[in-house]
């Protein structure tokens, strides 16, 4: 097994989330948080992550499952560049500032960046404010949001463009089809490059609470079965991407890897 260089690593870190939004690919919710045993497989074979993105569920859920992956990147001396998360913004938690501080200070200790590293973007689409609504929480909510863009970490709000299809998952299945689209799964691409050898892998690699190889935004039932690509636990990112990717060779393999993404972003608009 090569030590490898990710561009994006998705890590759904929990499926817990206190909101039930109408478009939620997600769908039916639960209390599962990533596995410590998940977190040091997969961390354990990263020498550089250029985007770790924390997806959800709702991340401010499950501080102390955060804490235990900060914890191991800083103890294990793992280069990453940014760490980006969407949050619903309706539970302020000093505790995921201080966690999102801690490895801001870690990452500018080899950076010479001086921007903060470590960011959050808060959903305020329509539906998530319907939902909000429905709860009858927007006191608790202006707090919250409040609260959460005085950090340094709060990098904006996310709004739903007006032509953007939703994907048909989960609570979003019930949607008219006129604005969903099915979900469009994930090209990988992976290369050798450099001395000592590095497993060079892009763009994104989505990991479930229990290890599954998913896509990012599966349903928590179909990354049981559809989009169940093995687990981490029993097969290596390397080999995982090797099986369902494509191997290219070192000078072409950022360009396939931007023009995938590229793809996926334009893909619902």
């Amino acid at each position: 097994m090569n030590k490898i260089y990710v561009q994006n690593l998705g890590l759904i870190l929990t499926n817990k989330c206190n909101l039930d939004c109408k478009h939620c690919s997600r769908g039916c919710k639960n209390n599962n948080d990533m596995k410590k045993e998940v977190i040091d497989k997969v961390l354990s074979e990263c020498r550089y992550i250029t985007n770790l993105a924390l997806l959800g569920g709702e991340v401010t859920l499950a501080t102390d499952i955060l804490e235990y992956l900060i914890n191991y990147i800083v103890d294990n001396h793992i280069i990453v560049e940014e760490l980006t998360t969407i949050i619903n913004g309706t539970n302020y938690s000093d505790k995921f500032i201080e966690l999102l501080d801690y490895l801001d200070e870690y990452i500018k200790s080899y950076s010479d960046s001086n921007k903060c590293n470590t960011t959050y973007t808060i959903s305020v689409d329509d539906y998530h404010l319907d939902e909000i609504d429905r709860l009858g929480i927007q006191e608790q909510f202006r707090e919250s949001v409040t609260n959460y863009s005085k950090s340094i970490h709060f990098y904006g709000f996310q709004y739903l463009k007006a032509n953007k299809k939703l994907f048909r998952q989960g609570n979003a299945e019930k949607l008219s089809d006129k604005i969903t689209i099915p979900l469009r799964k994930m090209k990988y691409y992976i290369t050798y490059a450099g001395k000592p050898k590095l497993c060079n892998i892009g763009p994104l690699v989505t990991i479930n609470p229990d290890g599954i190889y998913t896509e990012c935004d599966a349903s928590i039932s179909n990354q049981e079965t559809i989009y169940n690509y093995g687990n981490v636990l029993d097969m290596d990112v390397e080999q995982f991407v090797l099986k369902y990717g494509k191997k290219v060779s070192p000078t072409i393999w950022n360009i396939q890897a931007n023009l995938e993404t590229r793809k996926y972003q334009n893909y619902n608009k």
